[in-house]
């Protein structure tokens, strides 16, 4: 299960930044280019089909001292997106600036993806979802992603954990 809401994850992170790639080169990638828009459709549907499968998960209880928002992170890692849209826009048509600006995104993945980095999905935040940090009476800190717009700094939060400190608690089902 957590295989497929971190593919799930991964694919709708980037499917904004790849669906501008392709919008902007799309003249050189042709049919190409709608194949990948398409695949960028799917993956945001993968992402409701994964949020909707979450209410499988056993929500835990977490006894809230302390809760700070951290959406300026997300901001923060979308704005990683600029870089491969700069190389997009100013490069020529050739097989080299396509391998730049590939090889720049997939740097951005490999980093989203060994830094466990699911919580700072950009589609998550356009859907609604506010970012947490959120630490336990235990001392343990988990990053909350909730469309919640209130969390209290005492109480306890019933989530769902998608990683080792990466949950999200989904409304009307906590």
């Amino acid at each position: 299960m957590r295989w497929v809401v971190g593919v799930g994850l991964l694919a709708s992170a980037f499917a904004p930044l790849v669906a501008l790639l392709a919008l902007l080169k799309l003249s050189t990638l042709e049919w190409v280019g709608w194949v990948i828009l398409a695949a960028c459709a799917a993956s945001v549907a993968l992402l409701g089909l994964v949020l909707r499968s979450l209410s499988r998960i056993q929500p835990r209880p977490v006894e809230v001292v302390e809760v700070e928002r951290e959406d300026e992170r997300v901001l923060a890692f979308t704005s990683s997106y600029v870089v491969p849209v700069v190389v997009a826009l100013f490069s020529g048509d050739d097989l080299a600036s396509l391998v730049a600006t590939i090889a720049l995104v997939l740097l951005l993945v490999v980093i989203y993806v060994r830094a466990g980095m699911y919580h700072l999905n950009p589609t998550l935040a356009v859907l609604g979802y506010r970012l947490y940090k959120v630490t336990a009476a235990s001392g343990a800190v988990t990053m909350l992603l909730t469309k919640t717009r209130h969390i209290p700094q005492q109480g306890v939060v019933q989530c769902r954990y998608l990683g080792d400190d990466v949950a999200i608690q989904l409304k009307g089902r906590s």
